[in-house]
């Protein structure tokens, strides 16, 4: 096998055995020099069946949700692990990154024994391997009790779900791949299912992320295994599915309170939105005219929350326009806090996880 390149082929068998920044040469004579890919490179240039969140997004999402870990110690057997669920799991990018930021947390992986060289009876041989296969098992699992920060990712397509495996267990020879557990399903049934069979009710995630489609209609099921003051981030590519999100929110009532909304991609700089629900002044004004018996010195939130439309109101008033085609008094407002253009493959959403009426 051999690259293709501008100057001639490489021959994949003038790589093998070389160290980093050795010379290689190609079949036209044109010298090439070994690196050893950085994350960032090795998400961009592997082989893809779907496309990746990049790395420079993928760092911002991972520096936004504000994990951190801190080195194995004795005294963390009495504490619960550190973990973080991924919906969406894809190309598998993100599941890098973020297993990358908790792998400090985790102690080091099991020195795994070797299957024997091709020597002696071939039963006898099988054998062996047999037997040195299992023993790495037990190791293996024994080790992953002992994790103390887990990444639960988790996909639809059992086809992406293999291909993200490869693409995780093929970097730097699986250096992140044990701080991850893969799952094929959909997010809230496995949500459902993992209480069940851990027969808890409390949380047990400290984030949360979903990059799938109508990520909307998962956040009742989710919520009840987020940690107060867990963080909830949904990534999608319109900013009209960050406010069905804000809309579900309010409608029902989930515990989640907004921290953020901004947009991500090569010129968005991390252009922070404003998506939010808010009470046209004609409505409020209508409600408002029948609390007249209030004092004036009294202010009630809905007054709050109308001063600070009214300090918008050049861009708000034309919500009041659709309102009564709705059965709803409220209208969503969806617009970048600065600028004027919108540039960007994608929008993240950041909640804060409440305390819900009955939580202690």
């Amino acid at each position: 096998m051999s690259t293709n390149t501008g100057r001639g082929e490489v021959p994949h068998s003038n790589i093998i055995g070389k160290r980093f920044r050795d010379i290689v040469l190609a079949k036209t004579g044109h010298e090439f020099r070994v690196y050893e890919p950085t994350l960032a490179e090795y998400v961009r240039l592997t082989p893809r069946v779907v496309t990746p969140i990049y790395p420079g997004d993928a760092n911002i999402i991972v520096s936004l949700l504000d994990i951190h870990v801190s080195p194995p110690s004795e005294s963390d057997a009495d504490t619960s692990p550190l973990e973080i669920l991924e919906a969406g799991t894809g190309h598998g990018a993100l599941t890098l990154h973020l297993s990358r930021a908790i792998h400090a947390a985790n102690p080091a992986l099991p020195k795994l024994q070797s299957t024997s060289p091709d020597h002696g009876e071939v039963e006898d041989s099988a054998r062996e391997d047999e037997s040195v296969v299992e023993l790495n098992n037990i190791s293996l699992e024994a080790w992953k009790q002992q994790r103390r920060a887990v990444i639960h990712t988790l996909d639809i397509s059992k086809e992406f779900q293999s291909h993200a495996r490869k693409i995780v267990r093929n970097f730097r020879k699986g250096i992140y791949a044990g701080n991850i557990d893969f799952h094929v399903g959909n997010v809230s049934a496995w949500v459902a299912s993992e209480m069940e069979a851990r027969n808890i009710t409390e949380p047990f995630l400290s984030h949360i992320f979903l990059d799938l489609p109508s990520a909307d209609s998962h956040l009742a099921n989710v919520a009840p295994a987020l940690h107060v003051d867990g963080i909830l981030a949904v990534f999608n590519p319109s900013i009209t599915q960050i406010a069905e999100c804000v809309e579900s929110i309010r409608t029902q009532k989930l515990p989640y309170v907004l921290d953020q909304v901004v947009e991500l991609g090569a010129t968005a700089t991390m252009r922070q939105w404003d998506v939010r629900s808010v009470r046209p002044r004609s409505v409020f004004k209508k409600a408002s005219s029948s609390q007249a018996s209030q004092s004036s010195g009294e202010t009630s939130d809905e007054t709050s929350q109308d001063e600070a439309v009214e300090g918008q109101a050049s861009r708000d008033g034309e919500v009041e326009d659709n309102l009564a085609k709705q059965k709803s008094d409220y209208a969503m407002v969806c617009r970048p806090k600065v600028g004027e253009r919108v540039v960007g493959g994608g929008f993240l959403g950041l909640w804060r996880r409440m305390r819900s009426s009955g939580e202690e």
